[in-house]
């Protein structure tokens, strides 16, 4: 096997979290049959087959949910060595250095980061998806300055401040296409013997998923569970045959695509949290008040 393009590991990644090889190419700033033509070299090179159509978007093969987890790594990697030359050869550049979840990462700091690198035209950033420890400990250590996540992140961290954007609720859900879509009410025992995608273990988002099947009489291995990556649950639910759990805020721009079947009774609060004695520098408190304008009503 020969190896393999990081752009195209880059196009793949794009084709995925967009659905559509149409869309991957608009953003991508490359032709349709360009970015097919990509894809076919990487499955040649690979000697697997790591895209296929459903019904309604394209999603990862097996072989390609495996290639897409380390596609995600080198896509980071890429981005951060481009930083760090970047940050070198342009004397007197700020950055800002911040820290989310793994949800946070794929729903909501999209737009906020977008419109910040507009608005702060000479200002760099890192942006590193981490789970809450990991996050707490670079936020002691300094190497990065602000991170986004459950304000509970605070309690673990001496002197901490920080600021709460919104509550958001866990919520049970499924496709229009699930049978238990169909149902006028539902019950825990309407949850026995389904199949469940969730986040990976160890993040905040699967650590309350497992409590929440716990309540319900499914904790143990009492449940049929696929652990996905924060970027991989929606599109693994839309075809059809699992239900998840995952925070409310995440089904802000998945249009009627998804039922909410049931809520759980389980919250927690989204924010921004620091090191309280430290200032926060210009960049930090602006990208804050993006987050709290943009993050209403979520």
């Amino acid at each position: 096997m020969t190896d393999i393009d990081p752009r195209h590991l880059l196009q793949f990644h794009e084709i995925i979290r967009t659905g559509s090889f149409t869309r991957a190419a608009k953003t991508l700033g490359l032709t349709q049959p360009a970015l097919t033509r990509n894809m076919k070299v990487m499955e040649r090179r690979l000697g697997f087959e790591v895209l296929v159509r459903s019904r309604q978007r394209v999603v990862p093969t097996t072989i390609g949910f495996r290639i897409l987890e380390e596609a995600e790594s080198v896509v980071m990697a890429g981005r951060r060595i481009n930083d760090l030359t970047d940050n070198l050869s342009e004397a007197g550049t700020q950055i800002l250095r911040i820290g989310c979840t793994a949800s946070a990462s794929w729903s909501i700091m999209a737009e906020p980061l977008r419109q910040f690198a507009q608005q702060m035209p000479t200002t760099q950033f890192e942006v590193q998806s981490a789970p809450i420890p990991t996050l707490v400990s670079q936020l002691a250590s300094g190497k990065i300055e602000l991170a986004f996540g459950p304000t509970q992140m605070a309690e673990q961290l001496p002197n901490a401040l920080g600021r709460e954007f919104f509550l958001t609720q866990m919520m049970i859900i499924a496709t229009h296409r699930h049978p238990l879509a169909r149902r006028a009410s539902l019950s825990p025992a309407d949850m026995q013997n389904q199949r469940w995608a969730l986040y990976q273990p160890g993040t905040h988002i699967r650590l309350l998923s497992d409590k929440i099947l716990e309540k319900m009489g499914l904790g143990g291995n009492k449940a049929f569970i696929t652990s996905l990556p924060p970027g991989l649950v929606m599109p693994f639910l839309e075809m059809g045959d699992h239900i998840g759990i995952v925070p409310h805020y995440t089904l802000a721009k998945t249009g009627g695509r998804f039922l909410r079947i049931r809520p759980a009774e389980t919250t927690f609060a989204f924010g921004a949290i620091w090191q309280g004695d430290s200032k926060l520098s210009p960049q930090a408190t602006r990208f804050i008040q993006l987050m709290n304008s943009l993050t209403r009503g979520l």
